[in-house]
């Protein structure tokens, strides 16, 4: 019976160790098997620790570099696995094995002209080699997926860059983007099926989901790329970009800024590092004017900051929040409307924008759109008394805006005093006295002359005119008193 030490060094000759020291061909055996067991039980920081020793006392044999490979494969420590299998196969030109395993890691990191040069290797060592034709196949296949993720990405990025040039709305492109995503997502999943950790793939998809504004994912496709190799720049800044849109600009500076550190001169991140505190910067000195009541350097600093970046919809709504209030109190009510308009194109739902928008369109004299917008928001918030309240106050202005004027009529303001409004009177009944034109201005001369009389009769009297400036209706209360027919009223 041949000894079970004859059958040890058998063994250890087919993989380059019997030209060794008994002793060190036994320590080799008994820690390689040490670390086959650590590896079959999922112990992987174990079984590179053990292979580690076997190769620190045998350092030219390739197999322990494509175990100690395989146990980095398990860790996700890609980078280390593939110096392993690099190693192997430079120990050994014609090790098939190495290559396939070093191909078939290219392949799964989206490595495709190295994957193929390693699986021609193998062809060429080996014609027909079933493994190697299969996995050849597989890489071209991964390959052509890749082409096609990287058009759909290109296309989406094309049609954003084109809509941002426009100006046009951003909720429509970004359902677009979404569409697009959607469509080639099987290409996707079939990609990451041959290319699990094919971090090309992943940066084109954050890419994709950063076009389609979904911020919250970007940020999670881009962490499990910076979690395995924190030096992936573009998933950094992407990462970065993302958080900048999601309003977290402390964030989104520390990762422009880690980019940075390993690339001062990377422009992406220099770019977005520097328009981050540019808009820090001007919204705070706009905010700062506002709570000083500087409105005009207010209203200035608020479309310096918005003028940064138009597409933060998150931090712009702020700002254009900022700009109505500015306005508004510059009395600028027409810009301050579609200032406000556009915090709710960014946020529907502002329950105190839409208070104020209605009040706004009330001072700037747009009543019918009061009415409608105050129907339309209280239509939205039936429980709420505020906008019960707002809506009957701009049906009152529109009711109001549709009735004479009587300080108009007379040509005095709303503040005008008994004295005033008299003289005012005298002087239009004067001119407008059908006694003092001619035959043919006669008619008009009348119906004007009643008018100021009715002006007069309503805004010297303290009971009407205190029920005209809250809007009552008094046409039907001044027909029942008064014939105005003939009727001139202070004329002595």
């Amino acid at each position: 019976m041949i000894s079970q030490r004859r059958i040890l060094a058998q063994i250890l000759l087919l993989i380059g160790l019997a030209q060794k020291p008994w002793s060190c061909v036994a320590d080799v055996s008994q820690i390689l098997k040490l670390g086959d067991t650590a590896f079959a039980n999922s112990e992987f920081n174990a079984a590179v620790r053990h292979y580690s020793s076997a190769i620190e006392l045998q350092s030219a044999v390739p197999l322990l570099y494509t175990k100690r490979a395989a146990a980095y494969i398990s860790l996700r420590s890609l980078s280390q696995a593939l110096r392993d299998l690099n190693k192997a196969v430079e120990l050994d030109s014609k090790f098939i094995q190495g290559y396939l395993n070093r191909g078939k890691l290219q392949r799964q990191m989206c490595n495709f002209a190295a994957a193929e040069q390693d699986f021609t290797s193998v062809l060429e060592l080996k014609p027909g080699q079933k493994v190697a034709d299969k996995e050849l196949q597989r890489t071209w296949a991964a390959k052509a997926k890749l082409e096609a993720v990287q058009q759909a990405a290109d296309r989406a990025a094309a049609a954003k860059a084109e809509r941002e040039a426009r100006e046009d709305s951003e909720e429509h492109g970004e359902t677009a983007a979404a569409r697009s995503l959607e469509q080639i997502r099987p290409t996707l999943e079939s990609l990451y099926e041959d290319s699990p950790d094919c971090v090309k793939a992943q940066v084109l998809e954050a890419e994709m989901l950063f076009t389609a504004a979904e911020y919250e994912q970007v940020v999670a496709v881009t962490g499990r790329i910076v979690k395995a190799d924190d030096r992936q720049l573009d998933a950094l800044v992407l990462r970065g970009r993302a958080y900048f849109y999601l309003a977290d600009h402390d964030m989104a500076k520390r990762h422009f800024g880690e980019a940075l550190k390993y690339d001062p001169e990377h422009p992406s991140a220099r770019k977005e590092f520097n328009k981050v505190k540019d808009y820090d910067r001007k919204r705070s000195r706009a905010q700062r004017a506002l709570e000083a009541q500087d409105w005009l350097d207010a209203e200035k600093n608020f479309i310096d900051a918005l003028h940064v970046d138009p597409f933060h919809r998150r931090g712009n709504e702020g700002l254009w929040l900022g700009l109505c209030k500015s306005r508004a109190a510059l009395q600028r009510f027409d810009q301050a409307v579609s200032d406000c308009s556009n915090v709710l194109i960014l946020e529907p739902g502002n329950r105190d924008v839409k208070l104020l928008l209605v009040r706004l369109l009330m001072d700037a004299e747009r009543f019918e759109e009061a009415q409608v917008k105050a129907r339309e928001f209280l239509g939205q918030h039936q429980q709420d008394g505020e906008f019960h309240e707002l809506a009957r106050e701009a049906d009152r202005r529109l009711k109001m805006s549709k009735r004479k004027d009587y300080y108009k009529i007379l040509g005095v303001d709303k503040s005008a005093g008994d004295r005033e409004i008299k003289k005012a009177y005298r002087d239009l009944a004067k001119k407008y006295h059908p006694d003092k034109v001619s035959a043919e201005e006669r008619t008009a001369a009348e119906a004007q002359f009643r008018e100021i009389a009715e002006a007069y009769e309503v805004l010297t009297d303290e009971q009407k005119r205190t029920a005209y400036d809250n809007g009552q209706d008094l046409e039907e209360h001044a027909r029942a008193e008064q014939n105005w027919g003939g009727f001139h009223p202070g004329m002595h």
